[in-house]
């Protein structure tokens, strides 16, 4: 059976693996996501969970599955990270309210064998969410609960943020940050089902 590492500090993630019931190990990666290219978002996030997986797999054993996960939200092709502080919060959700955005989240996994060799598995799924109209009001009083600091686009989907969202076209779990039923499913075309950890 393969040890499941996350190469993330994110409660989040942490709590999609919990809810579906798979026993993991957390690895943070600590990887600087200020991370300076000329690349679409897709690539972008693909290029930092190849970095987060790479940070910690040279301190596991296999056999063991590494994940490195990273979420960006995109708008109009501009790229929204986790805000630096308050005032560019207001200026980033200020420009999502009223309208739909892009979250695309880009997973790496390296399958980390007995004999320590490696192969490597990477994917990115994007979902579409739509914010009601807000004003500034409301914008201020939702950054006042402080949820807003380590999220990309400066908003929490499954937290108080969500009474400002009126749909989303994908997968709930790619905008939270760790698109579970693609890695099940691309786990299972490499002979590894999740489900075998419920036994």
């Amino acid at each position: 059976m393969y040890k499941i590492i996350l190469a993330s500090a994110s409660p989040r993630r942490r709590e999609i693996l919990e809810n579906v019931g798979i026993p993991f190990e957390v690895i943070p990666s600590y990887v600087d996501e200020n991370l300076e290219l000329e690349a679409s978002c897709y690539e972008r996030c693909l290029v930092l969970s190849q970095k987060k997986a790479y940070a910690v797999v040279d301190q596991v054993e296999g056999p063991a599955i590494v994940l490195g996960v990273d979420t960006i939200v995109s708008d109009l092709g501009m790229t929204l990270n986790k805000p630096k502080n308050r005032a560019e919060a207001v200026k980033m959700l200020r420009h999502l309210q009223g309208r739909h955005h892009s979250v695309f989240t880009g997973v790496t996994m390296l399958l980390v064998q007995s004999d320590g060799t490696r192969e490597e598995i990477n994917f990115v799924d994007s979902t579409e969410v739509t914010f009601n109209p807000m004003t500034l009001d409301e914008i201020e009083m939702y950054l006042g609960t402080g949820e807003y600091t380590d999220k990309a686009g400066g908003y929490g989907i499954q937290g108080k943020a969500s009474i400002f969202v009126s749909s989303i076209t994908g997968n709930y779990d790619t905008v939270v940050g760790l698109p579970i039923h693609l890695i099940y499913e691309e786990l299972k075309k490499h002979g590894i089902l999740l489900t075998d950890y419920w036994k």
